[in-house]
């Protein structure tokens, strides 16, 4: 008999209403210009933290999930039970989290060398829902009665086959991060120029440039029907309300149908690309 359980990070950005029965979420630390921290998810909601990112000068900070923290979530689920662990994490070129995690069951098996607990390290190459959604999927895999080595199959296969397309109204925050260089950005504000960029086995790369406000969620449906062979199973999210409902709607009217999940995206992409960002996510078909 099977008593499985999963760890994730925050950065999964899965909704906090869903109720998930064998999943267990560390949330990342994130410490402001002011010298506060938070916990995501536990100590401060997305739209709290957007509020943050529309009046803050310097982005705040966060921290990966470490070892000790690791150990101790470890630890606590074998003592209630658990045969197999399961641990999905960030893109692990993006965060020190999946290192943490390796550390962490090095560290387990090395102090319990007659424990028969499984650990599983899996690194997403992914953010957001774009693991989060699969996670989901795992969880109800264990109520049903999967064997650990069929979700463990289950995740690697959905992870190799995501993809994010997103975009942000404003580029104050990308070019903050890095994730679009200072000159570039400079450029894009000038000419009015929003990017598209895929996110995809962990690299992030511009796809297309837009002219106006009026042209990225075109764009970005556009680009989605280009790379999936499975429209009608998508995802989308947000980190402005009033942005995020423009994308549902025409998201419903141009494909058909409405997306299967529509979410806040949290600090991991919030602090990159900033508090007017909307993405989509979706399967490739590989």
């Amino acid at each position: 008999m099977y008593n499985i359980k999963i760890i994730t990070d925050s950065g999964c950005d899965i909704p906090a209403k869903a109720k998930l029965k064998n999943v267990e979420i560390l949330g990342f630390y994130l410490t402001t210009e002011d010298g506060k921290s938070y916990e995501e998810r536990y100590d401060i909601s997305n739209k709290q933290y957007y509020k943050i990112l529309e009046n803050c000068t310097n982005i705040p900070k966060t921290a990966h999930i470490t070892m000790m923290r690791y150990g101790e979530k470890i630890e606590s689920l074998v003592r209630d039970g658990a045969t197999d662990i399961i641990i999905v994490t960030i893109n692990k070129d993006a965060s020190a989290t999946y290192d943490a995690a390796v550390m962490a069951k090095t560290m387990f098996i090395d102090e319990n060398p007659d424990s028969n607990v499984r650990i599983e390290v899996l690194d997403s190459n992914a953010y957001s829902i774009a693991y989060g959604w699969p996670v989901m999927q795992a969880d109800k895999m264990i109520d049903e009665g999967h064997t650990p080595q069929q979700i463990v199959s289950y995740l690697k296969s959905e992870f190799a086959r995501t993809q994010i397309l997103l975009s942000a109204y404003s580029l104050k925050f990308m070019k903050k991060s890095g994730r679009i260089s200072a000159a570039a950005a400079f450029a894009g504000e000038l000419m009015g120029l929003k990017p598209i960029i895929v996110m995809d086995h962990g690299e992030t790369n511009v796809v297309q440039k837009v002219r106006g406000d009026k042209l990225v969620i075109p764009a970005l449906i556009r680009q989605f029907k280009e790379r999936t062979n499975d429209p009608k199973h998508y995802i989308i999210g947000y980190t402005d309300e009033e942005y995020g409902k423009e994308l549902y709607s025409a998201c419903e009217k141009e494909l058909g149908v409405p997306p299967m999940l529509a979410i806040e995206l949290g600090s991991a992409v919030a602090t990159n690309a900033g508090n007017h960002s909307i993405g989509i996510m979706y399967y490739t078909g590989e």
